[in-house]
């Protein structure tokens, strides 16, 4: 195994989680890695951090007892978020009325905001037409760039993502002046399950490969 990178996944101890690093091996970042440890550290020590953190903390009270949905509204309100953001993909728009309702339900302010912001089409990025599903033909652009600047204008405490693309996320969470967080994320092949893939993989109609390889 190779020890120029972090390569936490392969660890087959983990027992960092009890505190233990006496066989941490060597690609094992909390052993090699300690100047940015000790500058997480600092930075987690900072007011607005370590209050986030310690939510997060007590949220472990009812873990494995609460839906993500439940968990995010829990969170929110040991954050004493008020006003939250739903930023939602149009294939997704039936999860995102029920979601909104539930936030509605538990007391809070909200605002939601569609993919679909602003009627962009791919032209807007001067997508070539030999790469269009149509080509010759308006092919819809997502506009995540514009959902968190929506978004952020509302007053929002706290942005949730559902379902938007991969790539999407990244622009929204770049551009997002409020914190984010994901309550799911879109697949169309697997019911928004992602990680179905992965648990499959081994079966004979896998089209990804998941066994380990040689590293050098």
């Amino acid at each position: 195994m190779s020890d120029k990178g972090v390569l936490c996944s392969y660890c087959g101890r983990k027992r960092c989680f009890l505190g233990d690093l006496s066989q941490a091996p060597d690609f094992c970042p909390s052993i090699h890695r300690e100047e940015q440890i000790a500058r997480s550290k600092e930075k987690l020590a900072k007011e607005d951090n370590k209050a986030t953190s310690q939510n997060v903390a007590k949220t472990w009270k009812d873990y494995g007892k609460l839906t993500r949905v439940e968990e995010t509204v829990l969170f929110a309100r040991l954050q004493g978020y008020k006003k939250l953001g739903v930023a939602f993909c149009v294939g997704l728009s039936e999860e995102a009325e029920k979601f909104a309702n539930y936030l509605l339900n538990e007391g809070f302010e909200i605002a939601t905001v569609c993919c679909m912001c602003g009627a962009l089409s791919s032209d807007e990025v001067d997508l070539p037409e030999e790469d269009k599903i149509f080509p010759g033909h308006r092919q819809p652009l997502c506009n995540p760039i514009g959902q968190a600047e929506i978004l952020d204008h509302e007053g929002v405490d706290l942005s949730i993502l559902l379902g938007l693309c991969v790539g999407d996320d990244t622009l929204f969470i770049k551009h997002s002046k409020a914190p984010v967080t994901v309550l799911a994320v879109k697949d169309r092949v697997l019911a928004h399950n992602p990680l179905a893939a992965l648990y499959t993989s081994k079966h004979i109609y896998t089209r990804i490969n998941t066994r380990k390889p040689k590293l050098k």
